[in-house]
């Protein structure tokens, strides 16, 4: 009997966060829609899962070795740019009297914060994670890139107040990591498994293929066949094998239902579920 594949699997955590948030359910129009997030799903079953889906698919036996999950490492630090202070100043300044720049750094720096805040508490949320999934290591590399003097939003809320958002620019130099991590663990393993639809990795999936290793992609859709979307379908042309999870089965096998989810949300993913299985 043939021994089984040595597989590691590469997860572009801002890529899949970006995807897992597409699945978003809401019980008022009045409120904003319910995202899914990373501490929604059962992470020990979902990779155990997706190995075995390979297993059926190809017919071999794939033992996995370990998941590297990739997340920025840093956030860039609030810096007080004068000129980009000025350029909002004129920009803004005929719509909004009390502008100035003293009122402009402010709200940045406040935005800038919130920012800060998001990306320290979501390392908590890896931490429970990591503690109870096996195979499971989580990587930070590279920076979240923001701007927070590059207005994304200006506006009057209805108290008066101003509303205030900064630019997310996103991850700069994660992709490096991941690629130059599977060049590097090569030798150790026979499959990898890239969890992203990024082109930026088309050269390192070419290259693990011209030297004899086998890679798959794996991605999660919206829908069920027939009428299915993948979330990550871009690499799906050039790599050995493509694999997914489609909606019911992610929202049936792999949702963690003491996540925090509200009651509300919960009977409204049951709904949805239902719809999908019994629509021709």
């Amino acid at each position: 009997m043939a021994e089984p594949l040595r597989t590691v699997v590469f997860l572009d955590g801002q890529n899949f966060k970006k995807n897992l948030q597409q699945y978003k359910f809401e019980t008022d129009p009045q409120l904003r829609p319910y995202r899914l997030e990373e501490r929604h799903f059962l992470w020990n079953e979902f990779f155990q899962g997706l190995a075995g889906w390979f297993e059926q698919r190809t017919g071999i036996g794939h033992r996995l070795l370990r998941v590297y999950w990739y997340n920025a490492e840093t956030i860039t630090p609030f810096s007080i740019y004068r000129s980009e202070v000025n350029r909002i100043l004129q920009q803004y300044a005929p719509q909004f009297p009390e502008l100035s720049a003293s009122v402009i750094v402010g709200l940045a720096k406040k935005w800038h914060g919130i920012e800060r805040e998001r990306f320290d508490k979501i390392r908590t949320v890896f931490e429970e994670i990591q503690r109870s999934t096996e195979f499971l290591e989580f990587r930070f590399v590279g920076q979240y890139a923001v701007n927070p003097f590059v207005v994304y939003r200006l506006e009057r809320r209805p108290d008066g107040s101003l509303f205030y958002q900064g630019t997310r620019i996103g991850e700069r130099g994660v992709d490096v990591g991941i690629a130059t991590d599977m060049i590097a663990k090569m030798p150790y393993y026979d499959v990898a498994v890239l969890v992203s639809g990024d082109y930026d990795f088309i050269p390192v999936v070419r290259h693990l293929k011209d030297s004899l290793r086998q890679v798959y992609q794996f991605s999660i859709s919206k829908g069920i066949p027939p009428k299915i979307t993948y979330l990550s379908p871009w690499l799906k042309g050039i790599v050995d094998a493509f694999g997914f999870y489609d909606e019911v089965e992610l929202l049936t096998k792999y949702l963690n239902r003491r996540s925090g989810i509200p009651l509300a949300i919960l009977q409204e993913i049951d709904a949805h579920v239902r719809s999908l299985q019994t629509t021709p």
